[in-house]
């Protein structure tokens, strides 16, 4: 009687240690997180640079002789071809004979006509009210080429290894007008104060754009077209951001840390340069932040 008395109260204690080994086992915490799995498309990675409009060929329109300004046929930023009239300039003799002139035969006396050297636009205007005195040589306005348009990019030592002749990149004017434009062989002198190396850009347009007006240039400096990608909260990192991982779902309620190497990102996306997951894998992409190397999760569905 005694045996089954002790035998009984032995199972007792093994039933209520068994009972509260898995009432512990059902309240252990587990973080909520949901899940993602790896994409697979271009990354792209590009800076943002400064670029300078400029025109390589400029002329500068002079006054043939000593004069007055007798008329203006021009005006700021106005395109105009080759041969076409820009001044008439009026010289000290015909002016001194003042009445003289309305006679038929001296009407033209002492007028000189001012023609463009060049086609272009008018960039400048030092000249442009009637009755102004000028001297011989002295300037009347400034033709800019616009076939020799070029920005100046002054692009960081360190890309300069990405950067090739003819590379594309894209060119926002302050007004958000994008042009598309190639980059060709660099300016011989670096700026050692910056540590950069001046490209020139060759716009793709005719269009004319003020010079000196400071545009964005979007160089590309990365691009995989073949990329394994996760979002960026899918991705852990140290204080130091030395070391990277990921937080891989083994199972549906066990999370475990996967040492990464990642590549370029951009606003959303990272990539993933190794290790190799497949489309299977399960990554936690929220609920992964302080999580133990083995953790328990419970997966939002």
């Amino acid at each position: 009687m005694r045996f089954i008395f002790f035998s009984l109260l032995i199972i007792a204690f093994f039933t209520a240690c068994n009972h509260k080994q898995n009432n512990q086992e059902d309240v252990t915490p587990r973080s909520t997180v949901s899940v993602t799995t790896i994409q697979t498309g271009t990354m792209v990675h590009s800076e943002q640079l400064s670029a300078t409009a400029q025109y390589l060929r400029h002329n500068t329109v002079t006054a043939p002789v000593a004069g007055y300004v007798h008329f203006v046929k021009i005006n700021f930023n106005d395109r105009v071809s080759k041969g076409q009239l820009l001044y008439t300039l009026e010289t000290k003799e015909r002016k001194a004979l003042g009445d003289l002139n309305s006679d038929e035969t001296n009407q033209n006396y002492g007028l000189i006509n001012v023609y463009a050297p060049m086609s272009g636009v008018v960039t400048a205007i030092p000249q442009s009210q009637t009755g102004v005195f000028v001297a011989e040589g002295g300037a009347l306005c400034n033709i800019s080429d616009i076939s020799s348009l070029y920005f100046q990019l002054n692009i960081p030592y360190e890309y300069s290894k990405y950067v090739k002749s003819n590379t594309s990149c894209v060119i926002t004017l302050p007004d958000n007008t994008n042009i598309n434009a190639r980059l060709e062989t660099p300016i011989i002198q670096a700026n050692t104060g910056l540590q950069t190396i001046p490209y020139m850009a060759k716009p793709e347009t005719n269009m004319y754009i003020p010079e000196s007006i400071i545009a964005t240039a979007k160089l590309v400096i990365y691009k995989n077209s073949d990329a394994t990608m996760l979002p960026k909260t899918a991705v852990l990192s140290d204080e130091l951001m030395q070391r990277f991982w990921v937080m891989k779902l083994v199972n549906d309620s066990t999370a475990i840390k996967i040492p990464v190497t990642t590549g370029a990102q951009n606003d959303s996306l990272i990539e993933i340069k190794s290790p190799i997951f497949n489309n299977n894998d399960k990554i936690l992409v929220s609920g992964n932040y302080g999580l133990s190397d083995t953790a328990l999760v419970k997966v939002l569905k």
